[in-house]
């Protein structure tokens, strides 16, 4: 018998396999992460394109109180509503719940629903600005990278 005919895989063949499947499931590990990334950088842009637009429609709504409606900035991670029975007072606190997502999303956690907080980093703002008629608004998301401005006449 002939020890030189041996058919098989040698050592050295099947770490050449192992390193090229190892790559493969490496690249699909980053190509599913980076996707992921996408999707969220797309939903938090539809989520502030929603809620400018909110901003928008409710100082068109009360035209007559459209200079109360400059000067709101929540710039902070912390908030409380400041209350109060004139209309503009109470859109504002209505601003304030929905960014920062109050009973905005509900999930079961075992003993009941609790509130789906995001994160809230540093540099993220949200302000108005009102003018000679023109009202502005600036989001700010993503540590402040991503920037968000919507600009309308309320006349």
């Amino acid at each position: 018998m002939d020890k030189t005919n041996i058919k098989g895989v040698s050592i050295l063949e099947s770490l050449v396999c192992l390193i090229i499947i190892g790559v493969g499931f490496v690249a699909m590990l980053q190509l599913s992460s980076f996707s992921i990334n996408a999707m969220d950088r797309s939903i938090e842009k539809n989520k502030m394109n929603f809620l400018s637009e909110m901003v928008v429609e409710d100082m068109l709504g009360d035209i007559n109180n459209r200079d109360s409606y400059g000067g709101f900035d929540q710039s902070s991670c912390s908030y409380s509503n400041t209350g109060g029975s004139e209309l503009h007072k109470k859109k504002k606190d209505k601003w304030r719940n929905k960014l920062n997502e109050k009973n905005f999303i509900k999930y079961d956690k075992g003993s009941g629903y609790k509130d789906k907080k995001p994160k809230c980093n540093l540099g993220d703002s949200k302000r108005t600005f009102f003018k000679d008629g023109a009202a502005r608004l600036q989001f700010k998301t993503g540590k402040g990278k991503r920037k968000k401005y919507l600009g309308v006449l309320i006349r």
